[in-house]
């Protein structure tokens, strides 16, 4: 299962120290999300992280996101994958509830056959649910940045999407 680190959309204590430390715990999919940030600004944000990552490097805005099964169904463009959210009640967000939760047998159909990674709410305790669900893979933002140790935190949650289903 994929796993995508967004970074904090507000500035975070020792953030350039733990994007580095999180790329080095292997990190392949970070997203840049800094909305009140200038285009100077993100190529300055950017600069600070060693190129040896940069590869791993996407930019937030470069992704369609989804707030409904019906925006998901009419979209027809093509992209490595698609954000929907909130998948689960928001951890970094107060109040950004979740609206998939009630019918899951709709959203199984919704996303079946395409590559959609579920975003919001996403912590160690969700990671399951979402592989049971058919994402692709998961975005984790409140989870990381919200936590005392990030990096353990980081550890966690990408040894559960690493985790293979059980084949008898």
């Amino acid at each position: 299962m994929k796993l995508i680190v967004v970074s904090s959309p507000t500035p975070v204590p020792n953030e350039r120290a733990t994007i580095n430390s999180l790329f080095e715990e292997g990190v392949e999919v970070f997203q840049i999300h800094k909305p009140d940030f200038s285009k100077e600004e993100i190529k300055n944000f950017i600069q600070q992280i060693p190129t040896k990552y940069h590869n791993r490097i996407v930019l937030h805005s470069d992704f369609p996101k989804f707030h409904s099964l019906k925006e998901l169904e009419e979209y027809k463009e093509k992209h490595e994958y698609a954000f929907l959210s909130p998948i689960f009640d928001s951890i970094s967000k107060n109040g950004y509830k979740s609206k998939f939760t009630e019918n899951k047998s709709e959203l199984i159909s919704a996303i079946s056959g395409k590559k959609i990674i579920a975003l919001g709410g996403i912590d160690e305790d969700k990671i399951e649910i979402c592989r049971e669900l058919g994402f692709t893979g998961v975005a984790v933002l409140g989870a990381i940045w919200k936590n005392d140790n990030p990096i353990e935190k980081f550890k966690r949650i990408k040894a559960l999407c690493q985790k293979k289903d059980l084949v008898f």
